[in-house]
């Protein structure tokens, strides 16, 4: 490729890029939307986004959504490798001691082992306050020490009206968060697959003798069973009724969480009335995939001429829809050109995407393959290709 066509190419994809077909447009955001919970938000978990709220950053207790940091901290911990799923973990007598309290409870008997998935589960679907300390401490090798964990991971997160005292959420002074940092919470939550298989799980057998069946609290998983697969309930009188719920829709995930809801069962119906406002309102389009060659860039001394720019992950962008047209992106270069040798995966730039000028999400480009630098024999060959190519255009 000449230099002037490769430049030329280069400012095409560098410029602004619309990627949606123009349609008209329609109200996209519902005008008066209320809810009954003391404070909520709904979020985009891909970009961030707040779709709605009602007094966000107002702190509250909790509850058993507390538990979603535990079950993140135990989904972290296996990814890193610190702890596997079928680690066996024998209950301690602090775990044990959760069955005298007035919270929810697997029954663990002191010495009983248990892996770390079926704590995980015991978790996600009976709310195991004991569960919650024996993989507490499996993890950290103390309850007060995973709390530790617990808040540093909350700073980690933007969680800046947070304060864990415990793993499971029981009532504890200085215990608190607000709706937009269980919406945080959740958002990291929810890039973890086997996480969310855990939290979708409506009934599960944890115990043969004596028989015991785990019920998950979040009626959703059946209301909702085609969308919601997630992610955690909590009561206490203080907290009245919590919800943190998720769930896909036509290739669109969104975050709702409840707070303070004042009756049973109100926050089901405060949390699918946000997420059906959501699923009605907005649509994810679409801006990259993963693997996606969206650029090239000429490499210096490189046993190929050019190296293609793949996109390191999926990258889609939460819209109100009608708006689809006002979507664009552009793409930011590292270096031009880059320099051989190459490795593949190594970054080389950012796709970022806009909607009205403001950027709404981005996405690494990385070296689509391996560029080793050219050898003499390549050189030879290459100049002497160039030399009767120009000779063949005269």
């Amino acid at each position: 490729m000449g230099k002037k066509r490769l430049k030329r190419a280069l400012s095409v994809l560098a410029a602004l890029v619309v990627i949606g077909a123009s349609v008209p447009a329609w109200p996209a955001r519902a005008q008066n939307l209320e809810t009954s919970a003391a404070s909520a938000v709904l979020m985009d978990p891909a970009s961030g986004e707040v779709l709605f709220e009602k007094a966000p950053h107002e702190r509250r207790e909790p509850a058993s959504i507390t538990k979603i940091m535990t079950l993140l901290l135990g989904i972290e911990a296996v990814e890193q490798g610190r702890i596997k799923l079928d680690d066996l973990v024998v209950t301690s007598e602090n775990a044990r001691a959760q069955s005298d309290t007035d919270g929810s409870v697997v029954f663990l008997e002191q010495g009983e082992k248990r892996t770390v998935e079926e704590l995980l589960i015991g978790i996600a679907v009976g709310s195991g306050n004991d569960a919650c300390v024996a993989l507490a401490e499996h993890i950290a090798g103390s309850e007060a020490k995973f709390v530790e964990l617990m808040n540093a991971r909350a700073a980690e997160l933007g969680m800046k009206n947070t304060h864990f005292v415990n793993c499971h959420g029981m009532p504890a002074e200085n215990h608190y968060t607000s709706a937009y940092d269980v919406a945080l919470m959740s958002r990291e939550a929810v890039k973890y697959p086997q996480l969310l298989k855990y939290t979708a799980i409506y009934e599960y057998r944890f115990r043969e003798n004596p028989p015991l069946v785990l019920w998950n609290t979040n009626k959703l998983l059946a209301w909702y069973e085609d969308v919601v697969d997630g992610l955690k309930t909590g009561w206490t009188e203080k907290a009245g009724y919590c919800l943190a719920a998720t769930g896909k829709k036509n290739g669109l995930r969104l975050v709702s969480v409840v707070l303070g809801c004042p009756v049973p069962r109100s926050h089901f119906q405060e949390a699918i009335k946000l997420l059906n406002y959501g699923f009605a309102n907005y649509t994810s389009l679409p801006v990259a995939k993963k693997g996606e060659v969206k650029a090239t860039l000429p490499v210096v001394h490189g046993a190929e001429r050019e190296v293609g720019l793949a996109c390191a992950e999926d990258l889609a962008v939460t819209i109100p829809k009608g708006e689809e047209d006002k979507v664009s992106y552009q793409i930011k270069l590292e270096a031009e050109p880059v320099k051989a040798p190459v490795e593949q995966g190594t970054p080389l730039g950012r796709l970022i995407a806009f909607k009205d000028g403001k950027p709404v999400g981005e996405v690494a480009l990385v070296a689509a393959q391996s560029v080793d630098v050219v050898s003499w024999g390549g050189l030879f060959q290459r100049i002497l290709r160039d030399w009767f190519a120009a000779g063949s255009s005269k």
